[in-house]
């Protein structure tokens, strides 16, 4: 079975899980670490400078005025930011007012942080969350890829979306337009789980056309930041959120992707962070396939198909997974496809011609089929039953 190879470059092997912290700074309540993640214009290398100085977000909040000015001699002018904050709320009004908005918070302290990122380099010192945080025994997959994709770019991340809820996984990726939002979408639609990493706070919903899809990640997974809830959408904030979305990902699997774009940022992160890096392969001299070939180049695997793809990251315990999220009886139009199938096997232009379907119906059925163990791709678009 061929498993996903990471791309050349540095492995990061650092666990960084808070092995020096004082047993004051964990005992320090979320009320206080959620205000000092929630200061505004205030990043991780600041907050480290300030958890050098004051050992906790208590200390931040309790600190005087001579205490700050200290730093801000020292050249730490964004300093200001946290005297300006201090003065809009205190931490029991901060905490009153996420609850409010329904927005949740968790600090690396407390042992509902996710896992899966206390073994990345310079994880957040907490998250604001809506929804639910991803649940640390499911195999979770990345997909990203281009925001202008193709219409092959929406099918196959739809295709491995709805494989991935199928087989009890869940779902990571960015709810930008084009590929990420797309397999999103079609993984909640599949009844599994997936969860949106944003580029800005918790309490925007950024890019404002996916309304919906936000709303449904509420329902079915969660919407996760590390910035602020009102944070902008800044373009310095895609590259540094990018690393979370690996970093809470087993596998990262690109679909399209420019020679320059954030998905290849997402990869590298993904290589570091010692995650498998899988590129959906496309024709020499297309925009869009020239980042996946690269990725391949590099040493990226080869995504070849749903099934190969399945069987990498899911091993043998998809099946009974499969059957007990498709069920039993198969639909209407699952069994007029099932019907038109034989032994030999019938390309998917002869399936679309007996059966009056479109491709893109005729995809996912045949998926659902393939799940179910029922029906397999002998050669590119073309199919057989199995029994």
């Amino acid at each position: 079975m061929d498993q996903g190879r990471k791309r050349k470059g540095k492995v990061n092997g650092a666990t960084d899980k808070i092995t020096d912290k004082t047993t004051e700074e964990r005992d320090c309540g979320e009320r206080y670490w959620a205000w000092f993640c929630g200061i505004p214009g205030l990043y991780l290398p600041h907050q480290t400078v300030l958890l050098k100085q004051y050992q906790n977000p208590r200390e931040v909040w309790e600190a005087s005025d001579q205490s700050l000015n200290v730093l801000e001699k020292q050249g730490f002018q964004w300093v200001g930011r946290i005297r300006q904050f201090k003065k809009s709320r205190s931490p029991e009004q901060f905490e009153e007012e996420l609850r409010e908005r329904n927005i949740q918070f968790v600090s690396r302290m407390n042992s509902r942080y996710p896992q899966r990122l206390l073994t990345i380099e310079n994880a957040p010192n907490g998250l604001f969350y809506k929804g639910k945080l991803p649940e640390e025994n499911r195999r979770s997959v990345a997909v990203v890829g281009a925001r202008m994709c193709t219409r092959y770019g929406r099918e196959t991340a739809e295709q491995i979306a709805r494989m991935t809820a199928l087989c009890g996984g869940q779902l990571v990726s960015g709810a930008a337009y084009g590929i990420d939002g797309t397999a999103q979408m079609k993984a909640l639609e599949s009844g599994g789980l997936s969860f949106a990493v944003l580029g800005c706070g918790a309490g925007k919903i950024y890019p404002s056309g996916n309304r919906l899809l936000f709303e449904r990640l509420e329902q079915q997974g969660g919407i996760i930041s590390e910035f602020p809830p009102d944070a902008a959408p800044l373009r310095t904030h895609f590259p540094v959120r990018n690393r979370l979305i690996s970093g809470l990902a087993d596998v990262v699997i690109v679909v399209e992707a420019k020679k320059r774009s954030g998905s290849l940022i997402t990869a590298d992160y993904a290589a570091e962070q010692n995650r498998e890096v899988y590129a959906v392969p496309g024709r020499a001299g297309d925009e869009l396939s020239e980042g996946c070939n690269e990725l391949i180049f590099q040493g990226a695997g080869i995504f070849l198909s749903v099934e190969q793809l399945r069987e990498s990251i899911f091993g043998e315990s998809w099946k009974e997974k499969a059957e007990n999220s498709i069920g039993l009886a198969l639909a209407p139009s699952e069994k007029l496809v099932y019907s038109k199938l034989d032994l030999h096997a019938r390309s998917l232009t002869d399936l679309r011609s007996r059966t009056g379907l479109s491709f893109s119906e005729l995809g996912e059925i045949l998926l659902r089929l393939e799940l179910d163990g029922l029906v397999r791709e002998t050669a590119k678009n073309y199919y057989a039953k199995v029994k």
